[in-house]
């Protein structure tokens, strides 16, 4: 009896499995996880902004248990985790270094235009002359533009510098201009005009 209900119980099982259709293709949501990218940004307007002597030196964090990896794992929604990839994360280059120095040589300049609010930062991390009025004398704005185009061309090269050194994460110059922008955003002071991002975006 017992003998018969055990096949009885495989035959069922074999059934069951055999009803189950596995995909040939599957479709994973992945989400980049640009944590070090945020920290990477501080640090570098830090350093612009004369808050630091030098570009610190991001840490990755410590490796996630096994115990986390294996749920991440089975989760529907992925978590691309490059901040703990210690062979692929790419904290910073002699190019973002020089690209910074160029920076903080024209900060003071871009603070002063930013305080009469002629000058503006928008949501792609870039400067913009948005009210070339409030400027006294063509002069003024001609001068205004030239910085403006200068900045402008540094965040331009340090945006694609460090979308260029994490290109094993897949991350698009796109992001990272929104994360500058984000940054700026959180360290605004009073009267400086920014444009807000989009609905709907990451912020």
């Amino acid at each position: 009896m017992r003998r018969a209900s055990n096949i009885v119980t495989v035959a069922g099982l074999i059934v069951i499995l055999g009803c189950v259709v596995i995909p040939d293709t599957f479709e994973a949501h992945i989400t980049i996880d640009i944590r070090h990218i945020e920290e990477q940004a501080d640090h570098v307007l830090d350093y612009v902004e004369g808050k630091t002597e030098t570009i610190e030196e991001m840490k990755a964090p410590a490796p996630q248990s096994m115990l986390r990896r294996t749920l991440e794992f089975l989760s529907p929604v992925q978590v691309a985790y490059a901040a703990e990839q210690d062979s692929e994360m790419k904290d910073t280059s002699p190019l973002i270094t020089q690209i910074a120095d160029s920076m903080k040589g024209r900060f003071a300049e871009v603070e002063a235009l930013k305080k009469t609010a002629a000058v503006g930062e928008n949501n792609r991390g870039l400067l913009e002359l948005v009210k070339p009025d409030a400027l006294e004398s063509d002069d003024a704005r001609n001068a205004a533009q030239r910085t403006i185009s200068a900045d402008n061309e540094d965040r331009k090269a340090l945006y694609k510098e460090v979308a260029r050194i994490n290109t094993e994460q897949s991350l698009k110059v796109a992001t990272v201009e929104r994360v500058y922008a984000q940054k700026r955003l959180e360290r605004a002071k009073p009267g400086e005009l920014f444009q807000l991002p989009p609905a709907g975006a990451d912020f």
